[in-house]
């Protein structure tokens, strides 16, 4: 048991399996309360994986659930994976009673912490802290609102997000693969400036996490059949998308107040993809060649006009304000690559 105190309340975190049915079906309550509907696992391969420990130890990740109470009242859920080869916990779910900051903190420190003694046991250590946020949108925004949600609380914990291409495996059997980002501290520093993570890295990461944890996940369920057919083709399609850009997006510095709805200018979540860096090259070339095009015709114009005269006024309006918006779109385009 972890716990954490201050002038007025008593929180504490236990691991499901410690915990009374009662408490367990509270807790996945909230869970369902709190999770968006794509981002839902089937509570009862979650109660599977709680009540059968013992039917899951000779899986190689590790899985960790743990229940928030105030006092004696259940107020949050969690479930996190470790992957013992890159020494990555995944953030599964964090979800509490009421969308509160505090509670949210508490819950997130007190549960790394209890995680981090569980595996020190063991003599096994925490490089990476990740987890996934939904890019689905709706009239151009970002729609999830507990992965949106994330993202403003994770501002504070020194997370980035990685700009590689990412899908979620569905997660019931009628759901979508959806494209996803996938947010990443170091365990050991919240300095963003000197953290390095390369695409090896990540495509090591990813491989884990898609096999030790997804397929492992639904190989217990034979409803899991499908899912894991289409999780075996995951790693093989990030690899031929990823871009030759080692980037990520550091959010610790976005402070916006859309950005709980999603929509705050500052953010842009979307992966860096191979087919999205061939359409933007494409598109400044065309932008090139139209602004080369424009400035040959107005040229023309000018020599075979008089320079006062209408044509030639327009000829050299038409000229500056083309140039105008190519610098622009070169500009962008210079700025989005660093």
């Amino acid at each position: 048991m972890h716990e954490g105190k201050n002038m007025t309340v008593h929180y504490s975190v236990h691991p499901a399996f410690k915990c009374s049915r009662k408490d367990v079906i509270n807790a996945l309550d909230i869970y369902c309360k709190c999770v968006d509907y794509g981002s839902l696992t089937d509570t009862n391969q979650i109660k599977d994986y709680i009540w059968n420990r013992q039917a899951h130890v000779s899986e190689e990740r590790q899985m960790f659930f743990y229940i928030l109470y105030d006092e004696n009242e259940v107020i949050g859920f969690s479930e996190f994976a470790y992957l013992p080869q890159n020494s990555a916990l995944i953030i599964d779910y964090l979800c509490t009673k009421q969308r509160n900051h505090l509670l949210f903190y508490v819950f997130y420190q007190l549960t790394i912490q209890a995680i981090t003694e569980d595996l020190k046991r063991k003599e096994q250590f925490i490089r990476y802290i990740l987890t996934e946020l939904s890019l689905s949108k709706f009239d151009g925004r970002l729609s999830d609102i507990d992965s949106n949600y994330f993202r403003h609380l994770l501002t504070n914990e020194g997370f980035v997000l990685l700009r590689y291409p990412y899908y979620q495996p569905p997660l019931l059997q009628h759901d979508e693969i959806r494209e996803f980002n996938l947010a990443i501290k170091a365990a050991l520093s919240d300095n963003t400036a000197n953290f390095v993570f390369d695409s090896r890295q990540y495509l090591s990461i990813i491989r884990e996490l898609y096999y030790s944890h997804y397929y492992a996940w639904f190989s217990n369920f034979p409803s899991g059949l499908g899912i894991r057919e289409i999780i075996k083709q995951l790693p093989q399609r990030i690899e031929e998308e990823m871009s030759d850009n080692d980037e990520y997006l550091p959010i610790s510095l976005v402070q916006c107040r859309l950005f709980d709805e999603g929509q705050c200018p500052q953010y842009i979540p979307e992966n860096i993809t191979v087919a999205r860096t061939r359409g933007k090259r494409w598109k400044t070339i065309i932008t090139g060649i139209i602004w080369g095009l424009i400035a040959g015709i107005s040229l023309l114009v000018w020599l075979f006009s008089s320079p006062s005269s209408f044509f030639g006024i327009i000829s050299s309006s038409l000229s500056f304000v083309s140039g105008i918006i190519t610098i622009i779109s070169f500009r962008k385009e210079f700025f989005a690559s660093k």
